[in-house]
């Protein structure tokens, strides 16, 4: 019995150290990626038990993202091994201003982007578990993965469990037409929901104030609780996020949490599990709270998959940032 069961696509992240520029580079450092790998991932190191529903190649680099990945202390003994198939990758430089990071996909034809609904027995899989998770990416990167999105989450419905859904629209993968026709077909499924203000004014058209753009999603597609999330820049190395929730009619706010920016990606994610950690603890306002908390100290910390631990939280939450060096 699951926590949480993810589906979605597992990439590897290729990088030059420091900040070369790829056009220069003569090593690259492999690091996991994806976002719906990354928020199982990062439950998993919080003690709660996950699992990732994907297709990976069956040659040494879908080897090498699964051992990895088990590593985590997700389960992934639902991978599906694909012959023939190929690995998603994304190559990532970073940069300081005023030269902007490049971030090159290479995820055409990966094995993930096969994925179909008769891939899983998904009643047996989800039997028991309490929240189920996919996003706007991987809804985004085949007609099969669409069509598996929605089996996905019917299963789970069926089975009971929550079903939890980041928007996370990206431009580069699908046009905005068929990303809202997907959307409004399949939201009105869901309980838990995180977007932002951009996907909410560019794909669905809602303005307004914060709250008035959460009661849209909420009279538009009756989801239980809405996270309205944002992260606001101070030049390239310091931002702060800021998160609200319209739960059971009543709207939600935490702290703001400041950070400096080691590595941004992978970070909402890290909102998104450290907010359904805390709802599953104690509720919404908790969730908000922790999912602010997990997402600053992520901006910290290089890779996708934020490794901290839920007593280094726990210290940001209740006592905040010290310079004191932990002896």
């Amino acid at each position: 019995m699951y926590d949480l069961v993810s589906l979605g696509e597992l990439m590897l992240r290729l990088s030059p150290p420091g900040h070369e520029r790829l056009r220069q580079a003569s090593n690259l450092q492999i690091r996991l990626c994806g976002a719906q790998f990354n928020v199982a991932a990062d439950l998993a190191l919080l003690g709660r038990k996950a699992a990732f529903l994907s297709a990976l190649p069956a040659n040494e680099l879908g080897f090498l993202a699964r051992g990895h990945a088990a590593r985590y202390g997700v389960d992934v003994s639902h991978v599906r091994m694909q012959p023939d198939s190929r690995m998603g990758m994304i190559y990532v430089d970073f940069a300081g201003e005023p030269r902007s990071a490049t971030h090159l996909y290479d995820r055409q034809g990966s094995a993930a982007s096969s994925i179909s609904p008769a891939d899983f027995n998904w009643p047996q899989i989800l039997a028991g578990c309490k929240l189920a998770y996919t996003d706007g990416i991987f809804a985004g990167l085949s007609d099969t993965c669409r069509a598996a999105s929605l089996e996905f989450i019917r299963a789970a419905r069926q089975q009971g469990s929550l079903v939890c859904f980041d928007v996370n629209y990206r431009h580069t993968i699908w046009n905005p037409k068929n990303a809202a026709d997907f959307f409004r077909s399949m939201l009105p499924c869901v309980e838990i929901l995180v977007t932002n203000r951009s996907v909410s004014e560019s794909i669905f058209g809602f303005r307004g104030p914060d709250e008035e753009v959460l009661r849209c999603y909420r009279d538009e597609f009756g989801c239980q609780t809405i996270c309205l999330t944002s992260r606001h820049m101070s030049g390239a190395r310091r931002g702060k996020w800021t998160s609200l929730a319209l739960h059971e009619d009543s709207v939600i706010s935490a702290s703001p949490v400041e950070f400096d920016i080691v590595d941004r990606f992978g970070t909402g994610d890290a909102f998104f599990a450290g907010f359904l950690y805390g709802y599953l603890e104690q509720g919404v306002p908790y969730g908000l709270q922790f999912g602010n908390a997990l997402c600053a100290l992520a901006h910290t910390i290089e890779g996708d998959v934020a490794e901290v631990s839920v007593e280094e939280v726990l210290d940001l939450l209740h006592a905040g940032y010290s310079h004191q060096v932990k002896r």
